[in-house]
């Protein structure tokens, strides 16, 4: 993360490098174009939202929604993958269905420049070293910046979709996430589908389901999942921005100024990035020790490696598990499509075909980049702290390191 200079904070910056507010949490993100357009292809208005262009993407979503439906393209769709092609073309509304192949098209093709753009305007704003508000104190809400497990989120989502979301601190995105979600399964009568698969009656499932919103669930509900793992990740990483440049703008503005005299030790300890690292800071000064006597400076990565499943100690923007949740989008919607006429149902059929296609997906992200891949993201060394101090204070500065999480120290006497 290249920080050349540092700005005011009451300077508006040119390229902003995200925003806290009180309806979530957003950031100027690099992700993968192409990733950005199979989720639009997938899904209109999921590429946009993939790249925290939500606005964009809720429209689109919208748009999906009804075009979709008045079209019966979904049921087309369906019924073409069994092989019934004179009752697909007679299902599908041709006044709708020629609207929708322009949305279509515009919507991969924007969210793969829009993706472009913003991996732009990221180095922009790392040239620029904008600052960031790392909390947002309303009437309705206290939004704070801070580390969460992405896996935490993925698993809210799994429960139900939109929850993963609101955990990430995403107000807006995760209550029109569990808005769509609701309305979906209330039309597709998808609930009392998933009561009668786990009870055992199959028959009744195929008769009671609707075609035409059913097959909106596989690809909601994977992106759902994904999108709460990511965002978390991408607060994550907003969070080790925002304290890389605090640490470093502290280090400037007190010049490495030491006061050192007899009977003195120096203290080095490490950190991941973390509140702990100025909640330390803070410690430090309140047992007299000299604010310019504590020097903080973020470690620069030596790690070459991509991680498949990151976690909250690293993340490095590749890692989010984006080839298991594309085979695991495929495989659900496949599954779905054919438990319409197999035994089991819709409901079975689509979850074994997400549970396939994610680990389907994996073995080929694992395949393609083995040589530099690693399966989980381990804690590491990101903050360097060192103190110089009398030695009459160092049991206490150990016992602040052991209760502000510090990964480890070493003392060098004088």
């Amino acid at each position: 993360m290249p920080h050349q200079r540092f700005q005011p904070g009451n300077i508006k910056p040119r390229y902003a490098k995200g925003h806290i507010s009180v309806f979530g949490i957003n950031s100027v993100y690099p992700r993968t174009p192409w990733i950005a357009a199979w989720w639009s292809a997938a899904f209109p208005g999921f590429g946009h939202m993939f790249i925290g262009k939500y606005l964009h993407g809720f429209v689109l979503i919208i748009w999906e929604l009804v075009v979709n439906t008045q079209s019966n393209l979904n049921v087309g769709i369906a019924l073409s993958f069994l092989g019934r092609f004179e009752e697909a073309k007679a299902q599908i509304n041709q006044d709708w269905a020629l609207l929708y192949v322009a949305v279509y098209v515009y919507s991969i093709w924007d969210s793969y420049r829009c993706a472009v753009e913003i991996k732009k305007s990221h180095v922009l704003s790392e040239v620029e070293d904008a600052p960031i508000a790392p909390s947002d104190v309303s009437f309705f809400d206290v939004i704070i910046l801070d580390k969460k497990n992405p896996w935490a989120g993925m698993l809210w989502s799994l429960f139900t979709p939109g929850l993963g979301q609101l955990y990430g601190g995403s107000t807006i995105v995760g209550t029109f996430v569990l808005a769509w979600w609701i309305f979906v399964c209330y039309k597709a009568a998808a609930v009392r589908a998933w009561l009668h698969s786990f009870l055992g009656d199959f028959s009744g499932v195929h008769a009671m389901v609707d075609w035409k919103w059913f097959l909106f669930l596989p690809s909601m509900y994977t992106f759902a999942v994904y999108q709460a793992y990511a965002s978390v990740n991408e607060s994550n990483t907003l969070f080790d921005i925002e304290q890389v440049r605090h640490l470093r703008v502290r280090a400037e503005n007190l010049g490495h100024l030491t006061t050192n005299s007899n009977n003195t030790i120096q203290l080095i300890a490490t950190f991941e990035f973390s509140p702990f690292v100025e909640m330390v800071i803070h410690d430090f000064e309140k047992l007299g020790v000299p604010s310019q006597n504590i020097v903080a400076l973020p470690l620069e990565n030596l790690e070459t490696q991509i991680h498949v499943i990151d976690s909250i100690h690293r993340v490095d923007g590749r890692s989010i598990l984006d080839g298991a949740m594309m085979g695991g989008t495929i495989f659900a919607v496949l599954g779905a499509i054919y438990g319409l006429v197999w035994r089991w149902g819709p409901v079975i059929w689509g979850l074994l075909g997400l549970a396939g296609g994610f680990v389907l997906g994996l073995l080929v992200e694992l395949a393609v980049n083995k040589k530099r891949m690693t399966l989980f993201a381990g804690r590491k060394s990101e903050v360097m702290v060192q103190v110089s101090c009398h030695a009459s204070l160092k049991d206490h500065l150990i016992k602040v390191l052991k209760m502000r999480k510090a990964l480890g120290y070493a003392i060098k006497p004088q």
